[in-house]
């Protein structure tokens, strides 16, 4: 792969290599065997031997600067054309087609169309060469000059057939293939510093550069967030801003730019290429003192930025794709760890809340009750009662309840084992009724069947179902005696239904509705159904048969 990217980024030498080596090939051949080449001593030898000489100062130009080669990318195709049509001409005046250069020149100009502008440039030349090779063969047919006319329209078939080859293989070819980045060190969501790290790294590594950086404006405060990566050392600023969001202009999405010559070649999407010698000032690259370099606009979750590398040894307009390309690679990396750190974000307010239901459930509503049984007892002792049994009994609870909430810490610490189960009758029963001498009520339960096996998890969440049912119905509801039923239904569903004699809810006093139950049973799947009257009120609890083991 990393050979693929390297001539992919090589273009413009690759097409140098290739003209000077054409050139000197068909040269050879006039020089070895002149009598099979029409006009040998004169025309043909001069025209490759000027065309040769031109593609080695084209090489030596080309290699050294970006910027000529890309300004005059089209005059030399044009060139090229035209040496083409020139010397198939000359060669093929009166001889056979195996003399003719015409293969090797034809598949060179379409494929540098296709590697300098795609299908585009492949479709344009195809048309040029068609038209032209059509018009002075043509001519030179009508004067008797050339007399093969099977091979002038075969000649002609082939360019239009090799044509819509390449410009088929076209599509995928001009896309530069980066490799995977691979996977930062640290934590999903957690690891911002080693994320944009390993970016830098990749992307010197890409390019073979001695420096990269990428600024992201903070959407909400605006400041610049600039990391740096110079020869391996990492570097981070917060900056406010410095208008470095104007870097580029609004249409542009890459840039190969020269400071010291202001030189630009813009790079506007799909395939466009613009070139400006007018004054220009990249904040981004001032701040990281870079004369020249390669700079492209990075669209991320996290906010809008640049990615800016510089020391490039070898540096062409090809890069500009592979800038582009570069930076969907690092917005997407951007984005998971976006992604990783809303969900951790999630899960944490989730795990708060679900711990604030749980204590709300238990310890708070124990707490409550606990309050209600000392009110009632400082009562007791005033009547001259003897409180040593009364004081017995919330000992017990405290212990039961000091059971419970290790409990509750070895469940967020440990977790529970899903496979466990669990005789959730015989549970509730044991609950109900110490619930029952907590509040001072009477309590039932039903349960046609015994024993009912669940899982853990879930009869842990019907104990404090149940244990924030009961504190409501007293504490609000003022009653008396509450009344529990438990079956496992033939559908598969758990129901369970919980019944006082309150005075039940207010007509229009929604803040008195359960709404710690009500969260806590939508959280397993469940529905809640409540029934409320002057008898007072009944929970209806449907739980879904995954849940039950």
């Amino acid at each position: 792969m990393n050979g693929q990217r390297l001539l992919i980024r090589r273009t413009a030498r690759i097409l140098s290599a290739s003209r000077i080596i054409l050139a000197i090939i068909f040269l050879t051949g006039v020089l070895l065997d002149p009598d099979r080449v029409a006009h040998a001593d004169g025309g043909i030898f001069w025209l490759l031997s000027a065309y040769l000489t031109g593609a080695m100062l084209i090489a030596m130009l080309i290699w050294r600067s970006w910027w000529w080669d890309y300004r005059l990318a089209r005059t030399i195709h044009l060139i090229d054309i035209a040496v083409f049509i020139a010397a198939v001409l000359l060669c093929e005046a009166g001889y056979g087609y195996a003399s003719s250069p015409f293969p090797g020149f034809s598949s060179f100009l379409l494929i540098t169309a296709m590697a300098r502008w795609g299908k585009r440039g492949v479709a344009s030349t195809a048309i040029t060469l068609v038209v032209v090779y059509g018009l002075f063969g043509g001519l030179l047919l009508v004067q008797g000059i050339a007399n093969d006319t099977y091979q002038y329209v075969r000649h002609l078939a082939n360019i239009a057939l090799l044509a819509m080859l390449v410009i088929w293989f076209a599509a995928d070819m001009r896309v530069p293939r980066i490799d995977p980045m691979q996977e930062a060190d640290g934590i999903p969501g957690q690891r911002q510093d080693q994320l944009l790290t390993a970016v830098l790294a990749f992307t010197r590594q890409i390019f073979k550069a001695g420096g990269a950086a990428i600024a992201i404006v903070d959407p909400d405060t605006q400041d610049i967030h600039l990391y740096r990566d110079c020869n391996g050392l990492f570097r981070y600023e917060c900056l406010t801003d410095t208008g470095f969001n104007k870097d580029l202009g609004g249409d542009a999405d890459a840039a190969l730019f020269d400071r010291a010559r202001q030189r630009r070649i813009l790079d506007l999407g799909n395939g466009q290429l613009k070139a400006l010698t007018t004054p220009f000032d990249y904040t981004m690259a001032n701040l990281c003192q870079v004369p020249w370099g390669i700079m492209a606009r990075l669209s991320s979750a996290q906010g809008q930025g640049f990615l800016l590398v510089w020391d490039i040894p070898v540096c062409t307009i090809d890069d500009l794709a592979v800038a582009r390309a570069l930076v969907r690679e690092v917005a997407l990396a951007l984005d998971h760890e976006e992604m990783a750190s809303l969900a951790q974000s999630i899960a944490v307010s989730n795990v708060r809340s679900a711990i604030a239901r749980d204590l709300h459930d238990s310890a708070a509503q124990f707490l409550a009750g606990t309050l209600f049984r000392l009110d009632a007892l400082r009562g007791w002792i005033r009547a001259g009662h003897n409180p040593e049994p009364e004081i017995l009994s919330m000992r017990a609870a405290l212990q039961d309840e000091q059971v419970h909430l290790r409990g509750l810490i070895d469940r967020l610490q440990l977790g529970l084992l899903p496979e466990r189960t669990i005789d959730v009758v015989a549970e509730l029963e044991a609950l109900i009724h110490e619930m029952g001498q907590h509040w001072n009520i009477t309590t039932s339960i039903h349960a046609p069947q015994r024993p009912l096996a669940i899982s853990v998890d879930l009869a842990y969440e019907l104990r404090l179902l149940l244990r924030e049912a009961v504190a409501n119905a007293v504490r609000h509801g003022e009653c008396s005696q509450v009344d529990l039923a438990i079956e496992h239904l033939p559908d598969g569903v758990l129901q369970v239904s919980i019944n006082d004699n309150g005075k039940g809810f207010a007509t229009n006093d929604t803040q008195l509705h359960p709404r710690s139950i009500s969260e806590r049973i939508a959280a397993l799947g469940g529905k809640l159904q409540i029934a409320s009257g002057a008898t007072g009120v009944r929970l209806d609890i449907a739980l879904p048969a995954q849940i039950a083991a």
